[in-house]
């Protein structure tokens, strides 16, 4: 991606209240890495499920083991470059009340979805992954993932960034148990 374009995730969420960044370097062709991004199983994070047996009181919401990740994460698929860009989206009540099997539900279908008005009480939440070629040398893919959260209001705003600093630590580990898993798989498929 060439300096200075505008990702899936500016086009979505120019602003926020709370972002998270991670990023690994992958040492697999940018087609093997989008190709394990896409097919790591759930099965393959085990802090990620027990994390949210734990949000969700024991029920996840992640089904089956051989389910993709990026189809089980709570915000769904709203956006995608190929091979380079894949943009996920929810918008929730800032309670976040709801059990885990109606975090899908949640998932916003496209970015006009996403980005509609909404009153006080709600946070929309985008999560984007982007490929970019590593200067690390040929055959060196980056994996970058960020997560972008902006509340609807002050109410929203105060509850959400209550609730991130509980769940920050946890959200941080699941980042870097992801990209890792996708690393391994992609570098094992590339030999």
């Amino acid at each position: 991606m060439p300096d200075g374009s505008r990702t899936l995730l500016d086009g979505a969420m120019p602003s926020w209240d709370v972002a998270e960044r991670h990023h690994r370097a992958v040492r697999a062709e940018a087609g093997a890495v989008w190709d394990a991004l896409l097919t790591t199983p759930v099965g393959a994070l085990p802090v990620t499920r027990s994390l949210m047996r734990v949000r969700t009181l024991g029920r996840s919401s992640f089904g089956s083991r051989d389910r993709p990740v990026v189809a089980a994460l709570p915000p769904g698929e709203i956006a995608r470059r190929e091979p380079e860009q894949l943009l996920l989206g929810m918008v929730a009540p800032v309670s976040l009340r709801t059990g885990a099997d109606g975090l899908e539900d949640l998932r916003a279908a496209t970015v006009a979805e996403l980005t509609r008005p909404l009153p006080d009480g709600w946070v929309r939440i985008a999560m984007d992954f982007r490929l970019v070629p590593d200067p690390a040398g040929p055959g060196t893919t980056a994996l970058h993932t960020e997560t972008r959260v902006l509340a609807t209001g002050r109410r929203a705003r105060r509850a959400f960034r209550a609730y991130w600093l509980v769940i920050r630590g946890g959200s941080g580990l699941i980042r870097h148990e992801l990209l890792r898993a996708v690393a391994r798989r992609a570098e094992a498929a590339g030999g």
